[in-house]
């Protein structure tokens, strides 16, 4: 049987797309290669045509899927203070019971970060590109000194990527499960703030 030319590439995003949303849902160990395929709408053989084993997807499915996007690569604003209110609705947009609600359609952090530490350096490193090009992005729009801009920033992600994590853990009719969303919101808004309170208490 003769597939069409673009048989493959339409194979490879379907598993990037469907299979990405499964392994965020059901993480790395709770679906299978078979799985990952049923859920693309594909073979197993077309899995393997595409990725040599499930953690070559897992590094695809993070190059791939948009780590702070769009915010991350829309760099159009014309002044820092435009930035600055960009990256407060990112916040608010990430820092979400909505976000929290629903790791299938949500940011790869929060949901495979555990996955990602188990797995080998390839992953590791597709990762740390992802995560480091959201920290500088944010830092770019901080006041300060750079060491003191970065150091925020890498808080910021901090914040949005653990309170996330702890409010998926919560029970779903809890109290405690918005929470640490919403002490995390307050705090990283505060971290962008940090400069400005300080020059104006000088």
């Amino acid at each position: 049987m003769r597939y069409p030319v673009d048989h493959k590439t339409k194979a490879r995003e379907a598993l990037l797309k469907a299979g990405g949303r499964a392994l965020k849902t059901s993480g790395f160990n709770g679906i299978g290669v078979d799985g990952l395929a049923a859920a693309a709408g594909v073979t197993s053989g077309a899995f393997y045509s595409n990725f040599p084993s499930k953690e070559a997807m897992l590094q695809a499915v993070i190059d791939a899927q948009g780590v702070g996007e769009p915010f991350l690569s829309d760099t159009d604003s014309a002044t820092l203070a435009e930035g600055r209110v960009q990256l407060i609705s990112f916040l608010e947009d990430y820092i979400s019971a909505h976000h929290s609600a629903d790791p299938a359609e949500g940011c790869v952090m929060p949901a495979l970060s555990a996955d990602v530490s188990r797995a080998q350096p390839p992953v590791k490193d597709a990762y740390q590109r992802k995560v480091t090009a959201l920290v500088d992005r944010i830092a770019g729009l901080l006041d300060g000194e750079a060491s003191d801009r970065h150091r925020r920033a890498w808080s910021i992600v901090s914040l949005m990527v653990g309170s996330i994590v702890i409010s998926r853990g919560m029970p779903e009719q809890s109290e405690s499960r918005t929470a640490p969303l919403d002490s995390a919101l307050s705090t990283a808004s505060a971290l962008i703030d940090a400069d400005d309170a300080h020059h104006t208490s000088d």
